[in-house]
């Protein structure tokens, strides 16, 4: 009796979850997280913004300092993006997902930068391929962290350069100044949903 009861309750929970999502939900061991978004938004690998909607990101691969990150609509079905990422660090964790933006000019949809894990200090910061993080780069003012690699396979994300691209479009290290020694970055302000 107390298992059924159990697996009723679970079941209802399983239920509440997905008729009423809490924008962004996490698992454990991948971090897969439900994202919902109001209008589009950059993502790093892609062609396109996606468009408002919902989707399914999570980790794939941790590979020392580096994770792979892939994006999928909400079945899970379609996979849009396979990214390469770097631990980001926060002074204090929330109990949801956050996600960051680069800043991006007006009409320009926002650029994903970094997602932080519900009740975790760290995250990851994702790397843009190179002609797109110029162009974040440009209009941020800002070095954008890179990936030089025009594989979006896992294996090849894990052995691919890595640096930054500045606002003039020049490439250059990871500044020791913002990232760590294990290639996040250093605690800052939080993100946002």
């Amino acid at each position: 009796m107390k298992r059924l009861c159990a697996f009723i309750c679970g079941s209802c929970l399983v239920f509440f979850g997905l008729v009423f999502p809490a924008g962004a939900k996490a698992d454990e061991l991948n971090k897969r997280t439900v994202m919902t978004i109001s209008e589009p938004v950059e993502i790093p690998g892609a062609n396109v913004a996606l468009p408002a909607g919902t989707y399914v990101i999570k980790v794939v691969d941790v590979a020392g300092d580096r994770s792979v990150v892939q994006i999928f609509n909400d079945r899970e079905d379609t996979l849009y993006a396979t990214v390469l990422a770097i631990p980001n660090y926060r002074i204090k964790p929330s109990d949801k997902s956050q996600f960051t933006f680069w800043e991006t000019p007006s009409g320009v949809p926002k650029a994903l930068r970094s997602w932080f894990f519900p009740g975790d200090t760290f995250g990851v910061e994702f790397l843009y391929p190179r002609n797109a993080a110029a162009r974040i780069a440009h209009g941020s003012d800002q070095n954008v962290p890179t990936v030089y690699s025009e594989s979006q396979a896992p294996a090849d994300l894990r052995n691919a350069r890595i640096g930054a691209t500045t606002p003039q479009g020049n490439e250059t290290g990871l500044s020791k100044d913002v990232y760590s020694e294990a290639g996040g970055k250093t605690p800052s302000g939080s993100g946002r949903q």
